[in-house]
């Protein structure tokens, strides 16, 4: 996965920015030990493209969505991604790469709770 960034790419994750392909590689290396995600599905916004000075560079965006089994239990996660892609030599890689996960829906309150009389 590293392989796909550049070497000086910035990667904005939930929980943080990781600057370099060595800190992405070590970042997927991590997410990896938990388990792989199946189900993958990343769709590209075909109204979000945009060239940044050149063709060389554009901007991309999108949404993802895969399936984690985080202790035998499926999960559905989803969220959205944006990218700012770079041609290097024959190859697009990531020069920035956005993602975020969407929060599952809060659970609803009960019919039976009573609010607090304080």
């Amino acid at each position: 996965m590293a392989a796909l960034f550049t070497e000086d790419a910035v990667f904005v994750t939930d929980t943080g920015l990781l600057y370099g392909r060595q800190a992405v590689e070590n970042e997927y290396a991590e997410w990896f030990k938990g388990g792989h995600p199946s189900d993958n599905i990343s769709k590209r916004d075909p109204n979000c493209t945009r060239f940044l000075g050149t063709t060389d560079n554009v901007m991309t965006g999108g949404e993802w969505s895969d399936t984690e089994a985080p202790g035998g239990k499926p999960v559905q996660l989803k969220g959205y991604w944006s990218a700012v892609d770079t041609r290097v030599g024959d190859a697009w890689k990531y020069r920035m790469l956005t993602v975020n996960t969407t929060p599952a829906p809060a659970a609803a309150a009960s019919p039976t709770a009573s609010p607090s009389k304080q």
